[in-house]
């Protein structure tokens, strides 16, 4: 501090004028960018209190119009359509109490976690593959969208048929309904790469496999990821699919299982967990995608 002194009194009274301008015209400059930062901060804490705010009333609003519906509309039986009221007591008993949702619950989530994986993999391949081969592109396109345009719950008996009763039709089936979203997006993040990007690769003396890696693959890494969280969603349908039939745990199972024996109660609970789980899955994904792809961070926080 002393040495800075001196120099500013070894400066002639013009040169000392301007130096303490500068410093002067600097610090404002500090200032107005941390009032900036200081704003934005305030002002995404308060559109997320606002965000926050609102979803609560929403969901106030519409279990309130549920629970007086069944009893004031004429000609609904509360057994077939349950006030939330009631769905809550069956909630508690079969969560805390019993404990009987559990297995069906961990049954579920293991085979979307094995079918989405499979299916993940095998989409990402084959997508960074057509999108980069002309060749093979051609060769399969009739193909993959022939097969793309079959729903995954037309398939359930030929799976059965193939693969048995066990999880191994079921993993099978989330992993058909994985692996369309992921390949789509995929094949169109590496078919629309920039040419400069592949140009620069083969200048730099990268190879077919290095550029498929190192090149193309990450400049469609947007597309990847969007296709992964729609293959989220489409696994957990696809899932409730498959256990509808020959499956002795799970959601899906449970969900039939009540239908047959006029439990809507029970069934709502089922799908009171389905709703949480994919909605819980979704969240982890985009928390996964900002936390270790930080630069991809504004559609993580979606």
């Amino acid at each position: 501090m002393s040495a800075a002194l001196n120099d500013l009194r070894e400066l002639g009274p013009s040169e000392e004028e301007g130096a303490t301008t500068h410093a002067a015209d600097d610090a404002r400059k500090l200032a107005i960018e941390r009032d900036f930062r200081r704003e934005q901060l305030a002002q995404r804490r308060r559109g997320r209190r606002r965000q926050l705010l609102l979803g609560v009333i929403g969901v106030i609003a519409f279990l309130a119009a549920w629970e007086i519906a069944p009893r004031v509309v004429p000609g609904i039986n509360t057994k077939m359509f349950p006030p939330p009221s009631q769905v809550a007591g069956v909630f508690v008993e079969m969560t805390f109490r019993t404990g009987e949702i559990w297995p069906h619950v961990g049954a579920s989530l293991l085979r979307a976690l094995w079918g989405f994986l499979l299916g993940a993999s095998c989409g990402i391949v084959a997508g960074v593959l057509t999108g980069r081969s002309a060749t093979l592109r051609q060769l399969t396109d009739p193909v993959l969208h022939g097969l793309r345009a079959i729903p995954a719950i037309a398939i359930v008996p030929l799976a059965i048929v193939w693969f048995g009763l066990g999880d191994l039709s079921k993993v099978m089936l989330i992993a058909w309904g994985a692996f369309f979203p992921v390949w789509v997006n995929t094949f169109i993040g590496v078919r629309d790469i920039p040419v400069v990007y592949l140009r620069s690769a083969a200048a730099l003396g990268a190879g077919p496999l290095a550029t498929m890696v190192q090149v193309a693959l990450p400049a469609a890494l947007p597309f990847v990821f969007a296709g992964l969280r729609q293959a989220t969603a489409v696994s957990f349908v696809v899932l409730v699919a498959a256990e509808l039939v020959g499956a002795e745990q799970g959601l899906g199972f449970l969900i039939s299982f009540a239908h047959l024996v006029f439990r809507v109660d029970i069934m709502f609970v089922g799908l009171l967990f389905l709703g949480a789980i994919g909605f819980l899955a979704d969240q982890l994904f985009a928390w996964l995608l900002h936390r270790f792809f930080p630069w991809y961070g504004a559609d993580a926080r979606r």
